[in-house]
């Protein structure tokens, strides 16, 4: 059979080494490595360089796009840091991050938990709850994940953030951070889809170690109906009628029910707009149709074009002209391999 031009691209783009972003500090002068660094985790915390800021801060950070999980490795300096809620409000985070020191240590503390990350220790945090901290000489690797990929084990996660990760299972999701680490230069985007799903299997297998994390009914009714939910918006995406009202209507619940299992996610009418815009980029930038921008807009809903293009340009940082033009022209589509570190999170939830 012959191959065509487009699954030709496809199986091109899938051997390709997986996309990374990497910063260091030595390129600056000393006295300007601390506010490098601060610039470069923008809205990720309010930092504070131990040394004097003469002296000097060593900050290097290599993070790699894994299909739905960013691998991110960091080398620092002593510092403390502060997450606070006005930086939660602010990022939108709602990720978990897994992560395993190989040198030296850190102190974190939270409303939920507190840990000390030594090496070989796995410790899981949130980014979605304010937390406070410091470091020494550090060097570490983490993993992390969006809540709305982990949605059917988000309560085990959410009970057990902030502290240190025991059991059988630890060790095992440990060892295959670091080794994951060890071989992360040599991996393609094809193997990334396998390492997201073989990472999925393993953190759910962790957490089915500690049942009494979960709650014995709310946690798997709520996870049910959430995933029914899920399901029902994404069966319906097109539809112009798509609304909490008939979200209710399809399933059988009420208001107050439906607001509270998205709750965690921005609400449904955020999380609607999201998985639309989400399908929108997919059918600008993967799609084989060369079908108009405003087609494809109004196609998943969006009626008006300029608050489809300001919600678009908002979401991604780039508009959906470019994003189509990117494509179409086989180019790295604008901030791939550039941005901050906060940027990069952020695909976590569009990819």
């Amino acid at each position: 059979m012959e191959t065509s031009e487009a699954q030709l691209h496809e199986q091109l783009q899938g051997k390709k080494p997986v996309p990374s972003l990497k910063f260091s500090t030595e390129p600056f002068q000393k006295k300007e490595q601390f506010d490098a660094w601060c610039d470069f985790t923008t809205t990720m915390s309010d930092l504070k360089s131990v040394a004097p800021v003469t002296e000097g801060f060593r900050g290097r950070v290599s993070s790699y796009h894994l299909d739905r999980l960013l691998l991110t490795n960091f080398e620092l300096s002593p510092m403390s840091f502060t997450f606070t809620k006005e930086i939660v409000r602010k990022s939108n985070f709602d990720h978990w991050c897994l992560s395993i020191a190989t040198k030296g240590s850190a102190l974190s503390q939270s409303d939920t938990g507190s840990f000390r990350a030594t090496p070989g220790k796995l410790v899981l945090h949130s980014y979605a709850k304010p937390f406070v901290g410091a470091m020494d000489d550090i060097s570490y690797a983490g993993l992390f994940f969006s809540r709305d990929d982990f949605w059917d084990i988000a309560d085990a996660l959410d009970q057990n953030e902030h502290q240190e990760v025991s059991g059988p299972m630890s060790s095992i999701v440990g060892d295959f951070i670091l080794s994951l680490n060890n071989r992360i230069d040599s991996l393609t985007r094809t193997e990334s889809i396998a390492v997201s799903e073989a990472f999925g299997h393993l953190v759910r297998a962790m957490v089915h170690q500690t049942p009494d994390a979960l709650e014995e009914a709310k946690a798997p009714i709520a996870a049910a109906q959430f995933d029914r939910a899920r399901r029902f918006i994404a069966n319906n995406l097109k539809s112009p009628n798509l609304s909490p009202e008939m979200i209710c209507a399809g399933l059988g619940i009420s208001r107050r029910q439906l607001y509270y299992l998205f709750g965690r996610h921005g609400g449904v009418v955020n999380f609607i707009r999201n998985r639309r815009l989400a399908a929108c980029y997919n059918a600008l930038t993967r799609g084989d149709e060369k079908k108009l921008v405003s087609s494809v807009a109004y196609e998943f809903g969006f009626t008006n074009s300029s608050t489809f293009c300001r919600q678009f340009q908002s979401r991604y940082g780039f508009s959906p002209t470019e994003a189509r033009s990117a494509w179409l022209s086989r180019q790295k589509l604008p901030g791939e391999e550039n941005g901050t570190l906060s940027d990069w999170l952020g695909w976590l939830s569009d990819a």
